[in-house]
C-alpha cells in the first residue's frame, strides 16, 4: 500500500503565515519538521516580534536595534535579557533626558511649586516636569523653560553630580550624588524597561514621565525609597556637620529660603521689617543646613534639580 503523497509548501508561503502567529505559536510550529524549523527562525518573522515586543518599551538599546537587522532572532531574547539589568552604564546616563519630579514627602510647599503637582494635565498621559540632562563633566544641563525651585540665594550655585556607588567593575552605575542631597539610586521600570533614579524625596524617568493616575508603579506608594530608607543622608543635608554650618535654612511666608549665615542678620531684619508693615508675625524661623537648598525639616523636599542656572 502506497502511502499517501507529502504535500509541501513553498518556503515564502510558509514565512508569510508564520509571520502573524505570536511567539508562542511559532515555537510551536518550529517543531513540525525540519522546513517548519528553518523558515520559523527567518528574520522577517522575528523582525515583527521584536517591533511588537519593543513597541510599548521606552528603552532598548541601540546595539540591540543594531542587531535586529542581521539576526532578530538574536536580537529579541538578548532584549529581554538585557531588561533584566536594572542599572544604567555612564553612557546611558549622560544619554538621557531626565524627566524630575517631587514626592509627596518632600513637604508641601515643593510640591506646590513642582509642575508636574501644580500643573492642570487635562487629558494629557504625560506630565510637564522639569527636565535635565546629566553631563560627563559632572553638571547638569536645564532643557525645561520652568522657572520653578528658585529659592536660592545668589545666581551661582551649581548642582555637581557624581557616582557613588557601582558595580560590574565600574560598568553599571547603581547610585549617584548630586552635592549633598539624598543620594538617587538606580533602577528599571519593569514594564516599560526605562531607567528610574530615586531618593526619598524625588523621582527621575529617563523616559517622559507619566501623567498622575498613568502609571500605577510610579506613584508614591509604590516606590521603594523612603524617608526612613535615607534617614542619616536626610539628617546630614537638613542639619550638616556641626562646626560647619555655612547655610540656613529660614522658612518664609513664601516658603524656605536658603541664605549664607553671613546674610542671615540681614535676612532676618528684612522678614522683621515686612512683619512689621503687615502687622504680623514677620520673623523667619532657622531650619539649619550647611549648604544647600532644603526646607522642610526631617522630611523636606531638596530643591535641587529646579534651578536653571550654574548648571553646565
Amino acid at each position: 500500500m502506497e502511502s499517501p503523497p507529502q504535500m509541501s509548501i513553498p518556503d515564502e508561503s510558509l514565512t508569510h503565515c508564520l509571520s502573524f502567529l505570536p511567539l508562542k505559536d511559532v515555537l510551536r510550529c518550529a517543531q513540525v519538521c525540519k522546513q517548519w524549523l528553518a523558515r520559523s527562525k527567518s528574520n522577517a518573522i522575528w523582525g515583527g516580534l521584536c517591533d511588537e515586543l519593543w513597541r510599548t518599551k521606552a528603552y532598548v538599546p541601540m546595539y540591540i536595534r543594531a542587531m535586529k537587522l542581521r539576526n532578530s532572532n538574536q536580537a529579541y531574547f538578548e532584549s529581554l535579557r538585557d531588561s533584566k539589568r536594572q542599572h544604567p552604564t555612564l553612557e546611558e546616563l549622560c544619554e538621557f533626558e531626565w524627566c524630575f519630579r517631587f514626592k509627596e514627602s518632600a513637604g508641601a510647599h515643593w510640591i506646590q511649586i513642582d509642575p508636574y503637582w501644580s500643573l492642570d494635565h487635562k487629558d494629557s498621559k504625560i506630565a510637564q516636569t522639569i527636565i535635565r540632562r546629566f553631563m560627563k563633566d559632572g553638571t547638569l544641563k536645564r532643557l525645561d523653560n520652568f522657572d520653578a525651585l528658585r529659592n536660592f540665594s545668589g545666581s551661582n550655585y551649581e548642582f555637581k553630580w557624581r557616582t557613588r556607588d557601582s558595580e560590574g567593575e565600574g560598568k553599571y552605575i547603581k547610585r549617584i550624588q548630586v552635592n549633598h542631597f539624598p543620594s538617587y539610586i538606580t533602577s528599571r521600570h519593569p514594564r516599560n524597561w526605562g531607567f528610574i533614579m530615586q531618593s526619598c524625596w524625588v523621582l527621575w524617568t529617563s523616559f517622559p514621565m507619566p501623567a498622575p493616575g498613568h502609571d500605577d508603579l510610579l506613584v508614591d506608594q509604590k516606590l521603594e525609597v523612603k524617608v526612613d530608607d535615607q534617614m542619616e543622608e536626610v539628617d546630614r543635608y537638613n542639619y550638616g556637620d556641626v562646626g560647619n554650618l555655612d547655610r540656613v535654612i529660614i522658612e518664609t511666608p513664601n516658603g524656605p529660603v536658603i541664605v549664607p549665615f553671613t546674610q542671615l542678620a540681614q535676612h532676618l531684619n528684612m522678614l522683621n521689617d515686612d512683619g512689621d508693615d503687615m502687622g504680623n508675625e514677620g520673623e523667619g524661623e532657622v531650619s539649619g543646613r550647611d549648604d544647600d537648598e532644603e526646607g522642610e525639616g526631617d522630611e523636606g523636599g531638596e530643591g535641587e534639580e529646579g534651578e536653571g542656572e550654574g548648571e553646565g
